[in-house]
């Protein structure tokens, strides 16, 4: 299924993106690069509508805590359709999105981090496999202190950059 990357891709994406409550003008820059990248895809149902959904929700200018919530609906609608979401290669497709979303307004911060780490300890089936148990242990290491210091921002980047190499 050639949607289902581009799927969970967005759906990390919108994760990372709410992640911490804000949203910078960068993270809904990076929705409209998605957008682009994918149009093509748009020909067929149901990616067709779902693509059509998204592209509209955008179509304001800016994107608000609201829309977000409206794209996650979106998102829920199309998933039995779009993805098969218990996959491992799902999986990194939706860790991908979310790192993504995280770096997309160039800043790393612990609530992005609590999200993440929450994320993994929700997906047991991953938990223990490479790049999940790596990415975890770091996480669980930068929040002994609950912040995220320059040194472990910079390090949790080149990770994230790492996970968005991955192919899958």
């Amino acid at each position: 299924m050639k949607t289902q990357k581009p799927f969970n891709h967005l759906k990390g994406i919108i994760q990372g993106i709410s992640s911490d409550g804000r949203i910078a003008r960068g993270q809904y820059e990076e929705m409209k690069l998605w957008c682009q990248a994918h149009e093509g895809l748009s020909k067929e149902s149901p990616f067709k509508e779902f693509f059509e959904e998204i592209k509209s929700v955008l179509g304001g200018g800016t994107m608000t805590s609201e829309e977000i919530d409206e794209m996650k609906t979106i998102l829920k609608k199309y998933e039995s359709q779009l993805s098969v979401s218990e996959t491992m290669e799902s999986k990194i497709q939706m860790l991908q999105g979310i790192c993504y979303g995280i770096l997309a307004d160039e800043q790393i911060n612990k609530y992005e981090i609590y999200v993440l780490k929450k994320w993994l300890e929700e997906n047991t089936t991953v938990l223990g496999l490479s790049p999940f148990k790596e990415m975890h242990a770091i996480l669980t290491d930068v929040m002994e202190d609950n912040q995220v210091d320059i040194k472990e921002e910079k390090e949790l980047k080149k990770y994230f950059l790492e996970i968005l190499k991955m192919e899958v």
